[in-house]
C-alpha cells in the first residue's frame, strides 16, 4: 500500500515531518531475508493514529496496513529501544532549534498517577492513596522547555522517591550532563543525598507558597505542562497497556509526534 494512495488522517505525518523522522528509523529494507514491502511511512502513520485516537490494534482502519504488520514493527522497535532513541534525537534537534545546547544541564522530575483498565490491571497495578487512583504511575523527567527525557511506568502504589531512583539511574545511562534537578516536596528527604551521591547532581525542592489562591510554581509548571500534553493523546488518558514497557513506549511515541511537529513548523 502506498501511503499517498490511502485516506489521510490528521495524525499522519506531513512530507516535512516524514523527512525529519525517516533518517532516524532502522534500516528495515529487508525483513526475514526478503524485501520490506510495506512503506515505513504507513507503519509510522498507523502507530501515530493508535497513539492519538486510542484505537485498539485490531480496530485499526482497513486503509492502513494490517494491524499485525503494524504491531510487528512497533514491538520490534520497542525491543530495540528505537522509540527512546528517536525521542532523544528529536529532543536534541528541538533544543538546538530553540537556541540551546543539545544536551540539557537541568531538568524537572514529577509523577502522574493514571487510572488503570482491565487490560493494565493484570500486571503492575496498584493504588495511589494520595491521589486516590487505582492503576499505574508515570515517573517522568523533562528538560527546562518541557521536552521528555525519560519515562518509567510502575504500579501507582510505588512512592515517588522510589520511582525517582530507578528513573534517574535510567537517565544517567545515556545522559550525563544533567547536574540540577527540580522537584516537589514528595521528593524531599533522603533522596536529596542519594541524588548527590549516586547521580552526581543537585536535587532542589520547590515548595508550595503559603499564600492563598492559585500560584504558578517556579520550574514545576514545566513538567506539569508536559504531563498535560501527554494526556491529549487518547491512548494515554488511561493506561490501556497490559505491559508497563508498552505504556512507556506509548509515552515516547506521543513525545515523538509532538517534537516532529515542532521541528517541521
Amino acid at each position: 500500500m502506498d501511503g499517498n494512495d490511502r485516506k489521510r488522517y490528521p495524525s499522519d505525518l506531513s512530507d516535512a515531518e516524514w523527512n525529519i523522522i525517516e533518517p532516524l528509523l532502522p534500516d528495515d529494507k529487508y525483513k526475514l531475508g526478503g524485501p520490506q514491502k510495506t512503506p515505513l511511512r504507513d507503519i509510522m502513520d498507523a502507530i501515530f493514529y493508535i497513539n492519538r485516537t486510542g484505537c485498539q490494534w485490531r480496530y485499526l482502519p482497513n486503509d492502513f496496513p494490517p494491524w499485525q504488520t503494524v504491531y510487528y514493527h512497533y514491538d520490534k522497535w520497542r525491543r530495540r529501544g528505537v522509540w527512546q532513541r528517536i525521542n532523544e534525537a528529536l529532543g536534541k534537534k528541538n533544543r538546538v532549534k530553540e537556541g540551546r545546547n543539545e544536551n540539557p544541564s537541568a531538568a524537572i522530575i514529577d509523577s502522574q498517577s493514571v487510572k488503570g483498565t482491565p487490560e493494565s490491571g493484570a500486571e503492575s497495578s496498584g493504588y495511589d492513596a494520595g491521589k486516590k487512583v487505582k492503576g499505574r504511575k508515570r515517573h517522568v523527567i523533562v528538560d527546562t522547555i518541557g521536552t521528555l527525557l525519560e519515562v518509567l511506568v510502575t504500579a501507582a502504589s510505588v512512592q515517588d522517591r522510589d520511582g525517582a531512583k530507578e528513573l534517574l539511574l535510567k537517565l544517567r545511562e545515556h545522559l550525563q550532563t544533567v547536574l540540577l534537578i527540580w522537584a516537589d516536596s514528595a521528593y524531599s528527604g533522603a533522596l536529596v543525598d542519594w541524588v548527590k551521591e549516586h547521580i552526581r547532581a543537585t536535587l532542589l525542592i520547590v515548595k508550595r507558597l503559603k499564600a492563598a489562591g492559585f500560584h504558578v510554581l517556579p520550574r514545576r509548571w514545566v513538567v506539569e505542562r508536559t504531563l498535560a500534553w501527554i494526556n491529549r493523546f487518547r491512548r494515554l488518558c488511561k493506561d490501556y497497556e497490559r505491559k508497563a514497557y508498552n505504556a512507556e513506549s506509548m509515552v515516547y511515541i506521543a513525545s515523538i509526534r509532538r517534537l516532529v511537529a515542532l521541528l517541521a513548523s
